[in-house]
């Protein structure tokens, strides 16, 4: 995959973020982003709890067959030869796009708990056939779960895409080096 395709799935994830504005019924677009809470603890909160989630996957990750069953991804991530810039810039597309798509607008229809397991099942992680794969959609599932949850909390919008960002980033990085 060229360098062209990577920039542009970053920038079709991101246009989740409009689409999740218009499922909203178009709120003014300031209330819409809770800019006030980007500012906040909460979102450098968001920043090491993402960190650490993806650490933690990163270690239920680190087994032969877990290997075995993400070769193809972390294959594809490699040959992508993504740079800090590439990286950041994809994670930050995904934070932002699905975190606004997901937590504000699908949430809207779907329990938490439904929403996070619809978010797993697009992404490909539940797969009755490949055990290892669908214990990683469990774990990324209660991750998003708590995203899920966090989002009519005190912590927020940007709790959600810190945290979500920087999870992406984690997997990135080492995947695409490992």
């Amino acid at each position: 995959m060229s360098k062209w395709r990577v920039y542009l799935m970053g920038f079709v994830t991101l246009l989740m973020a409009p689409l999740g504005w218009l499922l909203c019924g178009m709120p003014p677009v300031l209330e819409f982003l809770q800019l006030d809470g980007l500012s906040n603890i909460w979102t450098l909160i968001g920043i090491e709890f993402g960190v650490c989630f993806g650490i933690l996957m990163l270690i239920f990750t680190n087994t032969e067959s877990a290997r075995k069953s993400f070769s193809v991804q972390h294959q594809l991530i490699k040959s992508l030869r993504l740079n800090f810039f590439d990286i950041l810039f994809l994670s930050l597309c995904a934070g932002f796009g699905e975190e606004i798509l997901f937590r504000i607008a699908v949430q809207q229809w779907l329990p938490p708990v439904l929403a996070s397991i619809a978010f797993v099942a697009i992404h490909g992680y539940i797969l009755p056939n490949d055990l290892e794969t669908t214990k990683y959609g469990l774990l990324v599932c209660f991750f998003i779960t708590i995203l899920s949850y966090a989002i009519s909390g005190e912590q927020g919008l940007w709790f959600c895409i810190a945290a979500h960002a920087s999870y992406d980033f984690v997997l990135f990085y080492f995947w695409g080096r490992n």
